[in-house]
């Protein structure tokens, strides 16, 4: 067998377990989003039919019987408020976590962590008790507030990875000419590291978007956020099924398309400061 013949091969193969991998990973969304465009009697068909005549019926349920469209806002009310309280008290507390040494600097830095990696029905009854009591309970604060504890000690863990990157000689520069831990933070490393900061951004607004358990225990009728939402279709007198489905792409569609817009951020989160942080 030649060279290029078995390289050819070897090329084939190659993109035939990249298809079936894809495959894999994106059949649940595209079996939701078939069944989001059955009609009521089909997507009860067993075996499930892949054949059928589509219908936006589901999606002209939940927008005018189901009001989704507010609790899209809710979802994106909170997002941006958990992701901007998180970034202006991390960013400087990043900043710290970077660029000073002392003796507990880790084990700080470990306890700042633990409200990201902690299980949210672990903290979820404790806010809910200092909520009801402080009157807050049922609000978008509170949601708000919840948010940004887990995003807050993300946005610690990713940008100390970027500003570690940034040489201090720079900021040693700059504060000869006079300038101040604030001034050189805001004008000299942001502006340096805008590729970690936006890709922060990114991955603080998915957290939030995509939070469920705080949401559900902290939220009311007027201010219950997507995941939620799409969860009431699930009911004692039965599943929804077509409108559940609908409502999931709806709460999937963007993320996928904010992603696709800055996935080279994205990429250099995941490869530059996740990794060094």
């Amino acid at each position: 067998m030649s060279y290029g013949r078995k390289n050819t091969i070897q090329r084939m193969i190659l993109i035939f377990t990249l298809i079936v991998i894809l495959l894999v990973f994106l059949f649940p969304i595209i079996w939701t989003f078939l069944t989001s465009i059955k009609d009521g009697v089909t997507a009860w068909t067993l075996p499930p039919k892949l054949i059928f005549k589509p219908s936006v019926s589901n999606y002209i349920k939940i927008f005018k019987e189901r009001n989704l469209q507010h609790n899209i806002l809710n979802s994106i009310i909170v997002a941006l408020g958990s992701t901007m309280i998180a970034l202006v008290l991390g960013t400087p507390l990043a900043y710290m976590f970077a660029r000073t040494r002392y003796r507990f600097n880790n084990l700080l830095f470990i306890f700042v962590f633990m409200s990201y990696i902690l299980p949210p029905i672990v903290l979820s009854i404790p806010f809910y008790i200092i909520a009801a009591r402080v009157g807050l309970l049922n609000s978008y604060l509170i949601v708000i507030l919840t948010h940004s504890t887990f995003c807050m000690a993300f946005t610690v863990w990713m940008l100390r990875g970027f500003f570690e990157e940034i040489p201090a000689e720079i900021e040693e520069c700059a504060r000869i000419d006079g300038c101040s831990n604030f001034m050189i933070l805001i004008k000299i490393v942001l502006p340096i590291a805008r590729s970690g900061l936006a890709a922060t951004v990114v991955f603080n607004i998915i957290l939030s978007w995509n939070d469920f358990m705080y949401a559900l225990i902290l939220t009311s009728m007027n201010t219950r956020t997507l995941p939620v939402a799409v969860a009431q279709f699930l009911t004692p007198h039965g599943m929804f099924w077509g409108e559940m489905c609908a409502a999931g792409i709806v709460a999937i569609a963007p993320v996928l398309v904010f992603s696709l817009f800055l996935q080279k951020y994205l990429i250099r989160g995941m490869t530059a400061g996740a990794v060094k942080g």
